[in-house]
């Protein structure tokens, strides 16, 4: 009976200290919680930005002095990673889903830990070249995924980061003459130079200059060399909104053939006309179509390799570039990398931020801040060579659709064949 009594004092015993226990563990951990002290999260939140080249250097340099700064979100350090790459590149590979975006009936809770950790390098966010392309990877993600993925509106929606448009350039030895016989550089003068028997004999200039040269984006899958076709779209058939029948109008083919057949292809790895026409000269063209931005980036290196500078002219009718910043809103990255892509955002859209970018030769996109603002602004610098602060004048080109641009990469390989 005694052990009994004293089995049933221990058994009660016991449970109270367990139950004691339990409930100073709790205490202890709920102000653990409330004084911050419990598991951290992440010390460090990872955001990869894909981004189109003509602002990977300002960009580049805006994230080196963010991840220096040792900006956080909700108590984790950001770190941002820039991926270089052309906008089509980049479309492409949302359309084919080369990043593993995952299907709509596809939870995340469901995934294994291996596919979890494939995630780790899933993109944060797009710096595309233009509106557009996010726009036709929208639709491309509406039909696999039934919803989109960028959005126009809410928190993360995508916002404008920098402008620069399409502008004509002329060495200045060939501009005087050019501008004397032909007038100023549009598509049609330029077809006209190029197709001269004699060249630059009958158009002014020195014979010894050969036949013109046309500087001029590469064709390849690039989102400037596709501009260089809609722009030449819109002059040939004088209107702002460039359609397929227009590209594929048989009379429209062979003249632009003509033109781009005057240009020089390098292998060098050059990826714009401006980086040619620095690092080859009259070579790679007597003057041309150029990114407004890339022109005067590289015309410190133009003037100093061959002696002369390369003079701007505004044309009537362009294609803007307007860089996006488009944060990715599907399950694959956490509210965590959101959140820090948004603030990065905001850095890149600061006061200071968008003062930088006038020393890239990009225009801020706020436009009420002037393009002289920065003591290296590109346009204060290079203002003597016609380098134009307001360009509001010029009309803007329709922005393409995806049977425009299925349309316009068709020609291309088709010119390529060739």
């Amino acid at each position: 009976m005694i052990r009994t009594r004293v089995f049933v004092v221990a058994v009660i015993s016991a449970a109270v200290v367990l139950i004691v226990g339990i409930l100073v563990w709790r205490t202890i951990t709920d102000n653990a919680v409330e004084l911050g002290l419990a598991a951290a999260g992440p010390q460090v939140i990872r955001i990869q930005v894909i981004t189109a080249p003509p602002v990977e250097a300002w960009v580049q340099a805006a994230a080196d002095e963010f991840n220096a700064a040792g900006l956080e979100s909700e108590g984790a350090t950001i770190a941002v990673e820039i991926i270089p790459m052309d906008g089509l590149t980049a479309l492409g590979k949302w359309e084919r889903n080369d990043f593993a975006a995952l299907p709509a009936d596809v939870l995340l809770e469901d995934l294994p830990q291996e596919k979890l950790e494939a995630l780790e390098s899933f993109p944060t966010a797009w710096i595309a070249d233009a509106h557009f392309l996010v726009e036709i990877a929208n639709a491309s993600s509406r039909e696999q995924l039934g919803r989109d993925q960028f959005l126009s509106d809410g928190q993360y929606r995508m916002r404008p980061l920098a402008k620069t448009l399409l502008v004509w350039g002329l060495f200045r030895s060939r501009s005087a003459p050019l501008l004397e016989h032909l007038g100023p550089p549009s598509w049609s003068t330029l077809h006209k130079a190029v197709v001269a028997p004699t060249g630059w004999k009958e158009l002014g200039g020195d014979p010894a200059w050969g036949n013109f040269k046309l500087a001029v984006t590469p064709s390849g899958p690039s989102v400037g060399g596709l501009a260089a076709i809609v722009t030449a779209a819109a002059e040939y058939f004088d209107k702002t909104e460039v359609l397929v029948e227009d590209v594929v109008d048989p009379r429209f083919g062979p003249w632009l053939t003509e033109l781009m057949g005057a240009s020089t292809r390098f292998s060098g790895g050059s990826t714009s006309s401006a980086e040619s026409v620095a690092l080859f000269g009259y070579t790679a063209g007597d003057g041309g179509q150029f990114l407004e931005s890339d022109l005067l980036q590289n015309m410190n290196g133009i003037q100093n390799r061959w002696q002369e500078p390369v003079v701007l002219h505004y044309p009537k009718v362009t294609a803007w570039f307007d860089f996006p910043f488009a944060i990715w809103a599907g399950p694959e990255t956490s509210a965590m990398q959101k959140d820090a892509a948004l603030a990065f955002q905001s850095f890149l859209l600061s006061e200071g931020q968008q003062r930088r970018a006038l020393e890239f030769g990009l225009r801020p996109a706020d436009s009420s801040l002037p393009v002289g603002a920065a003591e290296g602004s590109h346009f204060e610098r290079w203002r003597r060579l016609d380098a134009e602060d307001d360009v509001s004048g010029v009309n803007v080109i329709k922005p393409l659709d995806r049977e425009l641009l299925s349309a316009l990469l068709r020609w291309q390989a088709m010119n390529e064949e060739r």
